[in-house]
């Protein structure tokens, strides 16, 4: 089964996203996601948008802005809504938050921390379960639309799906159907996005709208996606790690076939099941005969992003995608693309091991998980007073921090960032004892 691409998305991507993250030299950072933006007026003092990351032993907390990443304080006097504790805030990781700050010797200092809660402006009957919204789909008229960002549609979403990005909403509005009693869903990542189109959807007299509340997270658990063929020409193209299988017998594939693809025959996949990487976050989509079995079937085998190519071979070639002909590697090969800014396990301990003396580490826990023990020749500065204590580690020392976790690493990289220095940390699992330590990779 070959899936239609139903908008194009590579304009629109450039178009919605890009600018977002082009700031002009001097200009300051915005504090308000621009989807907040479209129902919020931003204010001095107020930052909307998406928890990054929550530290409790540090008391910072990491907001996702869309365009760039802002580092919040808090202390004993900070009051907290819709959450049960400073603890409960973790369990909301991608979800909206709104946090109302001062600025205190160039830090910004919460007053207030509010979940947003959108869902109970959804009354019950418009909210679907999954078994819910798979039972809608088998209605012919009903009309599904992704609300999540462009690029995170054209990657994968769920088959049959229109892309109606939440933030550019007024600009898609002519998708919807003419007829306002046509069953629409909207879904996203379960978190604001999605009742925010519904709301907007209802207001201009829709009258059959509905959410699907767990979003493309969810429905990735037990079901597969769809990838547009503009991602994977852009993912090839700036060598994006993911997992590529063409499943037509050898003879064809060897005559043509998307570049880096992997040729595993349909009638053949269980047996290659041992190809395959151990990773089972990689992405990995197929095209070809009996694609959405295979894919299915790949699933099965715990992976949890698998999904189906949009378009079939003739399209892609027929629009100039790269192709490659001659056999294909008899290996999967992927390799995970590290996060900006982070140092990886090879080379962390090798600095740990040798600190050259180029470069400093920093240990960025409290006094007290220090005082247990801390990777040799290494300083002490927590993430709360990074910024302050900054001027401690000469200019010419190439920072490297590392924590328990790299939570707390990442929030003090954004930190050093912020006030112009450079610096790398380690997004591991790191056990100390002592002057030992043990690395486990996330």
């Amino acid at each position: 089964m070959q899936h239609k691409r139903l908008v194009p998305a590579v304009a629109l991507f450039a178009a919605l996203v890009l600018p977002s993250m082009v700031l002009a030299q001097g200009e300051a950072k915005p504090t308000m996601a621009k989807l907040c933006g479209s129902c919020h007026q931003p204010q001095p003092g107020l930052m909307m948008g998406f928890l990054e990351n929550i530290s409790v032993k540090s008391k910072i907390i990491q907001m996702d802005i869309m365009s760039h990443k802002e580092v919040v304080k808090y202390n004993d006097q900070t009051t907290i809504k819709y959450v049960d504790s400073f603890e409960d805030i973790r369990n909301y990781q991608g979800k909206g938050f709104q946090v109302n700050f001062v600025e205190q010797n160039g830090e910004k200092i919460a007053k207030e921390i509010i979940r947003f809660d959108i869902l109970k402006a959804i009354g019950n009957d418009e909210k679907l379960t999954k078994d819910e919204f798979k039972k809608l789909l088998q209605d012919p008229t009903v009309k599904v639309f992704d609300v999540r960002p462009p690029a995170q549609y054209q990657m994968a979403h769920i088959a049959g799906a229109g892309m109606m990005p939440a933030p550019a909403f007024d600009k898609f509005v002519g998708k919807l159907p003419q007829d306002k009693n046509t069953p629409i869903v909207f879904y996203g990542v379960g978190g604001c996005l999605s009742p925010t189109a519904a709301m907007k959807t209802k207001s201009l007299g829709y009258t059959n709208v509905k959410i699907y509340i767990g979003g493309y997270p969810d429905w990735i658990k037990s079901d597969i996606g769809v990838t547009e063929g503009e991602w994977l020409k852009t993912a090839i193209a700036a060598e994006d790690p993911h997992v590529l299988v063409d499943l037509r017998n050898p003879a064809e594939v060897k005559k043509g076939h998307i570049k880096g693809a992997v040729g595993i025959e349909a009638g053949k996949l269980a047996a290659g099941k041992a190809k395959f990487p151990a990773d089972k976050m990689a992405p990995i989509i197929v095209y070809g005969p009996e694609s959405d079995k295979a894919a299915t079937t790949i699933h099965s085998w715990g992976y949890k992003k698998v999904q189906v190519l949009a378009m079939d071979l003739t399209a892609w070639q027929a629009a100039g995608n790269p192709m490659e002909s001659g056999p294909t590697p008899t290996k999967i090969v992927y390799t995970p693309k590290a996060k900006p800014g982070t140092i990886s396990v090879a080379d962390f301990q090798k600095a740990a091991k040798t600190p050259p003396a180029s470069m400093v580490l920093v240990d960025v826990r409290n006094p007290d998980e220090c005082a247990t023990g801390m990777i040799a020749g290494s300083i002490n500065i927590p993430a709360d007073l990074i910024a302050q204590r900054l001027s401690e580690i000469p200019a010419d020392k190439e920072i490297i921090l590392y924590c328990n976790t790299g939570v707390r690493a990442e929030m003090a990289h954004t930190l050093i960032a912020e006030a112009g220095r450079k610096s790398r940390y380690l997004n591991a699992m790191l056990n100390i004892t002592g002057k030992s330590f043990k690395i486990e990779e996330k």
